[in-house]
C-alpha cells in the first residue's frame, strides 16, 4: 500500500493582469537564510525581518513574481490596503488555483541584521495561510545581484561585477552564466519567473527556478512523464501559495540540470501550468550559489556526494 505524505512544496506564482509597483527596497549587505529541512528531503529557506515592526520569517521564493503577506498578519497590524476588482493582481499557484489579492503598499520591512528598513509593496493572499513570501526580485535593481546560498545558509546583494569577481575566487565549483528564459504569458518587463533547461530521466524538459519548492516537481505537461509511469510511488500533498493539493512522490530519478548531475525524489503535480514542465526546488538549490541578476542569472554547483 502506497502511504500519505505531507509534503511543503511549490509557490510558483503567477501573475496573469497588473504592473508591479515598488516601494523603496529595505537595505540588504548580508544576511543569514534560516533552512528548514522535511524528511521527504525537501529543503525550504527563510529570511528573517521585522514585517510592520513584527519579527516575521519571510520564505525567499525565486518562483514568486511578487512579495505576499498573509491576510490575518495584514489584519493585525493595520496595514494599508490597496484594493480593485478591476486591478487587483489574479494569481495562479502550483495547484492551479486562481487567486485575486490586492496590493498592501509600502510596508516597512527590516531585514535581520541591518540597521534601518525600507519597504516592499506586498500582495494580501486571502487565503488562511500564515507565511510570507519574499521574491527576490522585489530587492534588485540594475547592475546589482542577490547572492543565494541556501547550502552555506547565507543571503547577500552586492554589485554583480564584485560578486562575479569574489566567488570566482572563493568557490571550488565553475561559475556559469546560466541560459533562461521568462514566461510569454507575462509582463513585458517582468523578470521574476526563469525557466533552464534540464534532462529528467533523460528527456529534455523546461523548469522554473523556485527555491520556494522544496521539492523538484515535474507537471503533467512535463515530456519526462511518460518515461516514468511504470515506477511507483507516494501519494502527497503540495501546499501551495494558497491552496493545498495531491502530488505523487517518485524517487530515485535522475535529473541533470545547471551541468550537473542529480538523483533524487520528484513530485509530479496533475497541473499542467501555461509556462514550463515543473520547477527546480531548492532541494536542488542548496547544493548551488546562485546569483539572480536584475536580467542575468549565474550558478557555481555543486555535485551531490557518492550515494547522496
Amino acid at each position: 500500500m502506497r502511504r500519505a505524505m505531507r509534503i511543503a512544496c511549490a509557490v510558483a506564482v503567477g501573475v496573469l493582469a497588473g504592473a508591479c509597483a515598488h516601494g523603496t527596497p529595505p537595505p540588504l549587505h548580508s544576511t543569514r537564510l534560516v533552512v528548514h529541512r522535511t524528511g521527504s528531503g525537501g529543503v525550504r529557506p527563510f529570511v528573517r525581518a521585522k514585517v510592520a515592526g513584527q519579527p516575521m520569517d519571510l520564505l525567499l521564493d525565486t518562483g514568486a513574481i511578487r512579495s505576499i503577506l498573509p491576510s490575518k498578519f495584514a489584519q493585525a497590524n493595520h496595514l494599508a490596503m490597496r484594493w480593485s476588482r478591476e486591478s487587483d493582481e489574479r494569481v495562479v499557484d502550483s495547484n492551479g488555483k486562481l487567486w485575486q489579492m490586492p496590493t498592501l503598499p509600502d510596508v516597512p520591512v527590516q531585514f535581520e541584521g541591518e540597521a534601518s528598513a525600507g519597504t516592499i509593496d506586498f500582495l494580501m493572499n486571502p487565503s488562511r495561510d500564515t507565511e510570507g513570501i519574499l521574491a527576490p526580485q522585489d530587492l534588485l535593481r540594475s547592475g546589482w545581484v542577490l547572492v543565494i546560498d541556501i547550502g552555506r545558509e547565507e543571503l547577500r546583494y552586492e554589485p554583480e561585477e564584485g560578486a562575479l569577481k569574489r566567488l570566482a575566487a572563493e568557490t571550488s565549483a565553475p561559475l556559469r552564466e546560466i541560459d533562461f528564459h521568462r514566461c510569454l504569458t507575462e509582463g513585458f518587463f517582468e523578470r521574476s519567473h526563469r525557466i533552464v533547461s534540464a534532462t529528467i530521466n533523460g528527456v529534455s524538459a523546461n523548469l522554473l527556478v523556485d527555491t520556494g519548492a522544496s521539492l523538484t516537481v515535474l507537471t503533467r505537461n512535463n515530456p519526462a512523464i511518460p518515461s516514468l509511469l511504470s515506477r511507483r510511488g507516494d501519494l502527497g500533498t503540495n501546499r501551495a501559495v494558497a491552496s493545498m493539493g495531491s502530488g505523487y512522490l517518485l524517487q530515485d530519478v535522475p535529473v541533470v540540470v545547471l551541468e550537473t548531475s542529480f538523483v533524487l525524489p520528484v513530485l509530479v503535480l496533475p497541473e499542467s501550468p501555461v509556462c514550463g514542465h515543473g520547477a527546480l526546488g531548492a532541494d536542488v538549490l542548496r547544493r548551488c550559489t546562485l546569483l539572480w541578476g536584475w536580467s542575468s542569472m549565474w550558478a557555481a554547483c555543486r555535485a551531490p556526494a557518492e550515494g547522496r
